[in-house]
């Protein structure tokens, strides 16, 4: 079975940023998150040896979720200057080295990795690579998740161990449990032990409010209080895997790479070694190099 991998970009981008020391180019630009970015995904590539490739980042524009609960998201720091700054030339990079770039107004790059994941996941092993714990709902027989900040790959049953629940549990889990980060209420009073223990049981957050009377009391009483929360919450949560994207999956193989204009960008940012790191990949058109997955 051929290979697919779906990077979330935006992730990938904040990673590299704070990664390196602040680079700058020959003319004083910052370029720390541009190479960081460069060397994480050429490194990615050697390990995976993926046969299609896609880069999915969020744009600055309001959500859906956004726009229907305004709280989500809402404590979360502003994208540095210094950050905002490198991510059109990243994306000029990916262009120019033949990668595609996918994005959409008024989705997250979640979502449209969840969507690539849908149409492809019968025909392809996938993985995608992000540190979003939101996307092991999207992990299947097909499907594994790669964390790049723990170094761990979550398949099935690595979700299993890890959470105590399985993947098409994840968003009932994470809407029961909330996210601090995401600015998302859970059931307040109710843990992750707690949670896993009650999806177990009952298979599901529509069951578990099925059955709210053989709960304990303070249980009870939690899930009680917190009708109006878990609906917001696992709106937020779940992946949307229906965004229109026109995508065949050759259209996700990295082909026409631009070897002379990567040359003058990558002198032009200062980048004396990247070139022969990329060009040691010969990836271009299906000429895949000889490594061999470490997963």
């Amino acid at each position: 079975m051929k290979k697919l991998v779906l990077i979330d970009g935006s992730s990938y981008v904040y990673r590299a940023f704070y990664a390196l020391p602040p680079l700058k180019s020959p003319k004083g630009e910052p370029t720390g998150a541009i190479y960081g970015f460069i060397r994480m995904l050429s490194s990615l590539i050697k390990e995976l040896n993926p046969d299609y490739i896609a880069v999915a980042f969020d744009l600055s524009s309001k959500t859906f979720r956004q726009e229907k609960v305004k709280s989500y998201k809402a404590t979360r720091r502003e994208t540095p200057d210094l950050l905002k700054e490198q991510i059109p030339k990243i994306k000029e990079i990916l262009r120019l080295w033949g990668i595609k770039i996918l994005e959409k107004e008024g989705f997250e790059a979640d979502d449209i990795i969840a969507t690539l994941v849908n149409k492809f996941k019968n025909n392809y092993e996938i993985i995608i690579v992000s540190p979003d714990k939101d996307m092991l709902q999207l992990v299947d027989k097909n499907v594994k998740l790669y964390n790049p900040m723990q170094n761990i790959l979550y398949d099935v049953e690595k979700v299993k161990e890890k959470y105590g629940i399985y993947p098409n549990q994840f968003v009932d889990y994470q809407a029961i449990v909330g996210d601090n980060v995401d600015n998302i209420k859970g059931v307040k009073g109710v843990g992750k032990k707690t949670a896993a223990e009650l999806l177990n049981k009952y298979g599901n957050l529509e069951e578990i409010l099925a059955n709210l009377d053989n709960l304990k009391p303070k249980i009870r009483e939690a899930f009680k209080n917190s009708i109006e929360d878990l609906k917001n919450a696992r709106f937020l949560v779940k992946l949307r895997d229906d965004v229109e994207i026109d995508i065949s999956i050759d259209d996700l193989q990295i082909k026409n790479t631009n070897w002379e204009k990567l040359k003058e960008v990558f002198e032009e940012l200062g980048f004396k070694s990247l070139l022969k790191n990329l060009k040691e990949l010969r990836l271009e058109e299906g000429n895949k190099p000889l490594q061999k997955s470490l997963f």
